[in-house]
């Protein structure tokens, strides 16, 4: 399909890859970025085609400067509230990024709706935001994670596909393989209780952090951060700690209340020691708030 447009959006992310998905199904070309380098993205688009945000957004003085060549963003992180009542933005926390996205392109005739984009979407929309029977969402982002974009818009670009055998079997092989992997990084936890029961990974690996995260709170603690080799933070939380707050105040990035990203300054590898660091920055927040 020839380009007739570009989307920036979540790299790494199975909300950005279905978002992906249906850009590409639109004729846009995506470009998958962290939210913390959406600005950069613009330089690697140097036409004039349209350009839209989904899953990713901008601070409000990046789109005083960027916001004249973007057709439209949307996004559902409560950092990018700042941007609501702008031109050109659709901000809407209830939804996930690929649903306003898929909102956006059939009222705008540019997608014909069907009941298997609408189960794609809301498969993925239930895990990206945690709601009950996440299942489906939590099996594709096991497979989404371990094929690759390729594999995901291979399998679901014209909606929600059914697994094939060889499918089925990597799902089984993975969810085993999840047991080891959550085992050898609950080993590497850095624990505290002041001024609330935390807890920081520096993660040995990539993997299922969804997984270690929900098991944690669910056993007590307010909030679990996970650090990453190159140096990203993956945080979820209870009702105790805002994390997109935290995340967006001392870590350079942002995200939902109860799910958000930043970044380490301080190049890994990261031992316990920079997990205590990064708890007692925390800490200090949380005093602070």
């Amino acid at each position: 399909m020839e380009t007739t447009g570009w989307l920036i959006t979540h790299k790494n992310c199975l909300d950005g890859a279905a978002a992906a998905v249906v850009g590409q199904k639109c004729g846009l070309t995506p470009v998958f970025v962290e939210p913390d380098q959406v600005a950069s993205a613009f330089a690697l688009i140097t036409d004039d085609k349209p350009l839209y945000l989904a899953d990713v957004s901008l601070k409000p003085e990046q789109y005083e400067v960027l916001g004249a060549r973007i057709h439209w963003l949307l996004d559902h992180h409560q950092t990018a509230l700042p941007l609501k009542t702008w031109p050109k933005v659709t901000i809407d926390l209830s939804k996930s990024g690929s649903h306003l996205l898929y909102d956006y392109m059939v009222g705008h005739g540019m997608l014909a709706p069907s009941p298997q984009w609408s189960r794609l979407i809301r498969a993925v929309e239930r895990y990206d935001l945690w709601q009950p029977c996440h299942g489906a969402g939590q099996n594709l982002n096991r497979l989404f994670h371990d094929g690759g974009y390729a594999w995901f818009y291979e399998h679901f670009h014209d909606g929600w596909t059914p697994y094939n055998r060889a499918d089925q079997d990597r799902l089984a092989e993975l969810i085993a393989q999840e047991t080891t992997f959550i085992h050898a990084q609950l080993q590497r936890a850095v624990r505290t209780n002041t001024p609330l029961p935390m807890v920081a990974i520096p993660l040995s690996d990539e993997g299922p952090v969804n997984e270690i995260a929900h098991r944690l709170l669910e056993s007590g603690a307010a909030l679990v951060v996970f650090i990453k080799a190159d140096g990203r933070l993956s945080a979820r939380s209870d009702p105790r700690v805002d994390v997109a707050a935290l995340m967006e105040d001392r870590f350079h990035g942002g995200g939902h209340a109860r799910a958000a990203g930043g970044r380490l300054e301080k190049p890994g590898p990261y031992t316990p020691a920079d997990a205590r660091a990064v708890l007692e920055q925390i800490g200090d927040y949380v005093l602070s708030h």
